[in-house]
């Protein structure tokens, strides 16, 4: 029996090799393959992203150079090169309905609105200049501005010529021009202040502060205003308003004195009447004297008449500055950003934040 259970226990173990030795090998694993992308599916895949470009932000910068395009007066005076930027307007619009990016040509367009407003701009300047004889006051900045000036009227007709050359030029004539009317105003509104303050040296003379206290007062304020306007850096109209001041006083003086004059030949009329009374009188009383006493005429310290009090005529005189005071540098400064509503830095501000915004997107 153990003979048996030995023998079948060795068989187990034979065939137990047998059984391990005749297993297969393990085959070996591959790693994927990277699937093949063709050209044409890549084109295709770059398609369907463009399909998806926002250009609301491109559009919106154009639309906002336009608007200041329009508002520096272009329909009226510039309206050919609106219409030419316009027709290139709509050709973005429909590439931007295509789906297409449109940023880079949205970029140029707005240059061009822009360019038209400030050669608006600079025509304006330019037209003030020329018709009011300033060119004298700065005459070599005046040179530099109509030679950029007359360059741009020929860039405007040259497909060629980007947007960003246009502003370029179309800044430097604007500037040039607004520079001379700067240097010109600021003169003529000193000059004008001291022709107007001599003008209320003589309405004073006359105290015409008290004959018309009005119009005396109203001048006073238009002078008042001229010298905050200065100041301010608001040179046209601080010569406006000094101007007005002048053309007032000088006024008042002349209807002053005419009155004075009139008023002064009256009395020397009624002294000489009154001579002659006298002398009536003095002629009669030795030919016919009083003898009997008036009661209340003959006494001591009777008053015939009740004694005038009048104000003094130099409280009536306003107290203004004889010189200009000077803003500061820094007042200049700050004063000259404050009026750029007119000017090219702040039309180009407010295009630089229109397409920075567009960028950012």
């Amino acid at each position: 029996m153990k003979k048996i259970v030995i023998t079948a226990f060795s068989a187990f173990l034979i065939l137990s090799f047998i059984s391990c030795g005749s297993k297969p090998a393990p085959e070996e694993t591959k790693e994927p393959e990277a699937p093949v992308v063709t050209e044409e599916e890549v084109v295709e895949e770059v398609e369907e992203i463009i399909e998806t470009v926002d250009n609301t932000l491109a559009l919106q910068s154009i639309d906002g150079a336009r608007n200041l395009a329009v508002e520096s007066g272009a329909e009226d005076s510039a309206a050919d090169l609106l219409k030419s930027v316009d027709d290139l307007y709509a050709q973005i619009k429909a590439k931007s309905d295509e789906g297409k990016d449109v940023s880079k040509e949205a970029t140029d367009i707005a240059n061009r609105y822009s360019a038209i407003a400030s050669y608006v701009k600079a025509k304006e300047a330019k037209q003030k200049i020329d018709d009011t004889d300033l060119i004298s006051f700065a005459q070599s900045i005046y040179d530099e501005g109509n030679s950029a000036y007359s360059e741009l009227e020929a860039m405007f007709a040259n497909p060629d010529v980007t947007g960003e050359q246009l502003l370029e030029k179309a800044t430097k004539a604007y500037t040039c021009f607004n520079s001379v009317l700067i240097i010109a105003y600021k003169q003529i509104a000193k000059d004008e202040r001291s022709d107007a303050f001599v003008e209320k040296r003589n309405a004073d003379s006359v105290k015409a502060g008290v004959a018309q206290k009005e119009k005396y007062d109203e001048a006073v304020e238009l002078f008042k205003k001229g010298d905050s306007l200065y100041s301010m850096q608001s040179l046209e109209k601080s010569y406006e308003s000094y101007k007005a001041s002048k053309e007032i006083f000088a006024a008042l003086y002349l209807d002053v004195s005419e009155k004075r004059a009139a008023a002064q030949k009256a009395i020397e009329e009624a002294k000489k009447r009154v001579a002659e009374s006298a002398e009536f009188a003095t002629e009669a009383d030795v030919k016919s004297p009083i003898t009997e006493k008036v009661e209340g005429i003959e006494e001591e310290d009777a008053v015939l008449l009740e004694e005038e009090t009048f104000a003094d005529p130099s409280q009536a005189e306003a107290d203004l500055p004889e010189n200009l005071e000077e803003p500061s540098l820094k007042e200049q400064i700050e004063n000259t950003a404050n009026n750029l509503s007119d000017g090219i830095e702040n039309l180009n501000k407010e295009l630089n934040d229109v397409l920075n915004s567009g960028d950012a997107k």
